[in-house]
């Protein structure tokens, strides 16, 4: 029956929407441009089994027609998820590096988005599975009350016929219809492994076969949603753990970050009351923050009095670099730290010159051995 085909469908839209989900959250971790062109493709897929919603020849009767608006409906929410999975998809960047932690959050968070919609569709398409057996149940329901009626007639139109004619009605018509009602009772409690016996070939022969395939066809739909749930409790629990992995890998980065910051400017005792700290390469804003930063927290640490602060392996020292440092310097001060300038090469000493940058508030020293030999008082 299309029914079938319509579980089919329905599963396989959920199941390219959370691989897609899958692969777009995996893209933004891992930057790997591979699930970037899988997610296109898992697309492409939910596009089809979309069409295929839309397209698909449903059951259509004066009985079952509400059946048919409910699939219309499901249709219009899976093209609806669909829109939000492109939309999702076309922001993504083809590169992830530039993307910072606000925008990632902002991914992350439209993903759930996506995946909480594709929750209502499953629900709402669960609903109408459901829905379709009651509708049966009430068809096959019209069609036994149907048929009692053309018994009650006959009945009333035999009154005068033999009591043997009467044990054939009861043999032929009735019994069979109490045991369809039987199965039928039987089938709307849940029990759905009732089966009839075929008793003739003639119209109640006929329903009871009509029964059984129907009832054929309901445990098949029953299996299928059965199968379908499990399959999306696996994929919800699969991303479950890889969001935990994720988050337990960006606190191993966040880690990492914070170890490397601390050593591209190390802070070095050199006695009780005494701090070296060497520059090596370009001062960008970020490092004179972290330089900065760094130095106030040791010396406030270690009550150090003195920080000597080597430049030697800086090849650059603009007018912003030299306005860092001297706020460094400034800022030792207030916590008590006098701070030595050491390495001023002749190229930079020009250039800081040229820039007409004055260092006349800052002591200064041409290496640290001569920085270390002095106790007081200025160069």
């Amino acid at each position: 029956m299309k029914s079938i085909d319509d579980v089919q469908t329905v599963a396989a839209i959920n199941l390219a929407t959370q691989q897609f989900l899958t692969e777009s959250y995996s893209y933004l971790q891992t930057r790997h441009p591979g699930e970037y062109e899988e997610s296109a493709e898992l697309l492409k897929q939910l596009e089809e089994a979309t069409a295929r919603m839309r397209t698909s020849e449903h059951i259509s009767s004066h009985v079952l027609a509400d059946i048919d608006q409910q699939h219309a409906s499901i249709a219009d929410e899976a093209e609806a998820l669909l829109r939000a999975a492109q939309r999702l998809y076309n922001r993504l960047p083809s590169e992830t590096d530039a993307l910072t932690d606000t925008q990632r959050e902002a991914f992350y968070a439209e993903i759930e988005m996506v995946e909480e919609q594709r929750e209502a569709f499953t629900g709402q398409a669960n609903a109408h599975f459901a829905g379709m057996g009651d509708v049966a149940r009430q068809y096959i329901a019209n069609d036994v009350i149907i048929t009692f009626a053309g018994i009650a007639l006959a009945l009333i139109a035999m009154v005068a016929l033999t009591a043997g004619a009467l044990w054939l009605i009861e043999r032929r018509i009735v019994r069979p219809l109490r045991s369809i009602t039987n199965v039928a009772s039987l089938l709307a409690e849940g029990r759905l492994d009732g089966e009839l016996a075929v008793t003739s070939n003639d119209e109640i022969g006929m329903l009871q076969q009509t029964f059984n395939r129907m009832a054929a066809t309901v445990r098949q739909q029953t299996s299928d949603l059965e199968l379908h749930y499990r399959q999306v409790t696996q994929a919800r629990d699969a991303l479950e753990t890889a969001h935990r992995q994720a988050v337990e890998q960006l606190t191993i980065i966040q880690q990492q970050q914070e170890t490397i910051r601390e050593l591209s400017v190390p802070v070095l005792p050199v006695s009780h009351d005494t701090l070296v700290m060497p520059l090596v390469g370009a001062l960008d804003s970020t490092r004179l923050i972290q330089v900065q930063e760094q130095a106030l927290e040791r010396i406030a640490a270690t009550r150090a009095r003195r920080l000597l602060l080597d430049i030697t392996g800086v090849p650059v020292v603009d007018s912003y670099v030299a306005q860092g440092l001297i706020r460094v310097v400034q800022a030792a001060r207030l916590l008590g730290s006098d701070v030595t300038l050491i390495g001023i090469r002749p190229e930079v000493a020009q250039s800081i010159v040229g820039l007409g940058i004055s260092l006349s508030s800052i002591r200064t020293c041409s290496d640290l051995q001569s920085a270390l030999a002095q106790k007081g008082g200025r160069s």
